[in-house]
This record gives C-alpha cells, structure tokens and sequence, in this order.
C-alpha cells in the first residue's frame, strides 16, 4: 500500500459558472514512504491544484486523496489532522513569517499541535539545526534576515510539526545559486535523516534532476509522465512539445552526441557529465567518428 495515493481525481473551478475550468482530470499517482519526487509541468498543467489536494487545501470535485490507505474527507472534521501530516511549504514562504521572532515563527506549528512546552523547544532547535539557522538567530526578527536565511526559518516551521510528508512548491524560486544549492541540500539531507517523504515542485529542470527519485510530469491536468529522472529526461523531445525542456547539461550532452563524440547515454546532472567526461578526456577517448 502506498502511502499517498490519488485515484481519478478531478478538480474544476467554479462549475457551473462562465468561468468554469477543469484543472485536474482523471490523476492517478501513487508515492511511497521515503521517496523524493520532482513535481514539474508548465503554467496551468495543474501541478499546483494537485499538490493542494494532497494535504486537504482543496477538496476534489470527483475521486479520492488517500493517506495510509484512508480517504483524508473521509472524515472532514478531522481534515486538520491530515495537515498536520502532509505540511505544505507555499512558494515564497518567508513572506507568511509573522511573528517577532524566528524562534516563535518556528514554534508557531507546533504550539498549534498542542504539544507541551518542552517538545516545542526542541522540535524549533531540532528543525532549525537542519536547516543550519544558529541558535543565536532564534531570538532575532526573521525581518533582519537574508532571504536564503527567511526561506531556511519558514521551512524549519513545517520541518518542525514532523510532517510525515514535506511538500514544497517552488522552495529555491527567487534564490541566487549558493542559496538554491544549500536548500537543495538541505531539503535531500532531511529526507535522508528522517526517511520524511518528500514532493518537490520546480520549474528548474537541474533542482529536479539532481535530487529526486522519482519525476511526475503534468500537462494539461493529466499525468504525462512518473517515472526516474533517467528516464524522464531523456524524453527530450516530448517535453520540450510540452513546454518544458530537459536539463541544460542534457542538451549539450545530446548536441555532443549530434556532433560524432563517443560519450555514453545522455546525462541529467553537472556531476554526472564530469564522471563520465573526465576519464574520456584523460585517456583521449572522446572522438569525433
């Protein structure tokens, strides 16, 4: 069984109006406990309205959510609980920050579980050492911080509640390379660390090829594609129809071939390219035929 399912979800805003717009049809995934999976799709592929649904933000129009097997509107007054397992990181999030300080901003959750004081402080330390906040920037104003430190305290907040499934949308949109690179690193260690399942939603075709397992792919509502990374960037030419485009290394590693060099399968990480391309060039292997 796996542990988040959705079976023939629909979803359609404001039906039975002019406006009227089905932005789900049919979606059926399914994602295993501990997995790491790259959400990506063009504006309007419904990437953002599925992930909605994961946690109980949205309510489907038709089909189910399951969690652990159990739809989450089974019981709807017990929606807050399915959150509190499936945290959702919005895009932006360092402009939700609210509170004083970043400790209470941390905190914030967790005192919303209702979990006694002790467990809150460790939980806030907990999640802010993951994210490598200092202990001396917890009783500062999250508005003195740097934007890398604001994104790094509003994922620590959701980090903090334990969820058993970490979603986030957009987590390194706005953030220079060194600050894309240390939330990658950082959202891949805590995965690791936890075995916390995690969704990752991206327009970067790189942040989704360096760290997930796994990659759905959506495109006018409806799956395109779920399956490894490998595998779904070299499927090139049907993304690209999609709007999308594989990863930048890919293309050059797919242009190297066009030309005649001898350098292998096509690759979808920098890492992956100087592994195979540095023995090549060492032993002059690389040829043109």
């Amino acid at each position: 069984m796996s542990l988040l399912e959705t079976r023939d979800l629909v979803y359609t805003y404001a039906p039975r109006t002019p406006f009227e717009k089905t932005a789900l049809k049919q979606v059926s995934v399914a994602i295993e406990e501990g997995e790491l999976v790259g959400v990506i799709g063009h504006t309007g592929s419904g990437k953002s309205t599925l992930i909605q649904h994961l946690n109980g933000l949205l309510r489907p129009t038709a089909g189910q959510v399951l969690l652990d097997g159990k739809d989450i509107w089974e019981e709807p007054k017990k929606i807050r609980a399915v959150r509190f397992a499936v945290g959702m990181v919005f895009q932006y999030p360092e402009h939700q920050l609210f509170e004083e300080t970043v400790y209470k901003d941390i905190a914030f959750g967790p005192k919303n579980q209702g979990l006694s004081e002790e467990k809150i402080d460790s939980r806030v330390r907990e999640a802010a050492k993951a994210v490598e906040l200092s202990d001396d920037l917890l009783e500062k104003s999250p508005f003195e911080l740097s934007g890398g430190q604001k994104r790094r305290v509003a994922i620590a907040g959701v980090m903090a509640m334990r969820p058993r499934i970490l979603i986030l949308d957009e987590p390194t949109a706005g953030l220079d390379p060194r600050g894309r690179d240390r939330v990658l690193r950082l959202i891949r260690q805590y995965r690791d660390a936890h075995n916390t399942t995690v969704i990752l939603v991206s327009h970067s075709m790189e942040d989704v090829a360096r760290i997930a397992d796994r990659v759905l792919v959506m495109n006018g509502g409806e799956v395109a594609m779920l399956d490894t990374a490998a595998n779904v960037f070299s499927r090139g030419e049907e993304l690209t129809e999609m709007g999308l485009s594989v990863p930048a290394v890919t293309r050059i590693w797919m242009e190297l071939r066009k030309r005649g060099l001898d350098v292998g399968e096509n690759v979808y990480t920098v890492a992956q390219a100087a592994e195979r391309l540095l023995p090549l060039l060492k032993g002059g292997d690389a040829r043109v035929d």
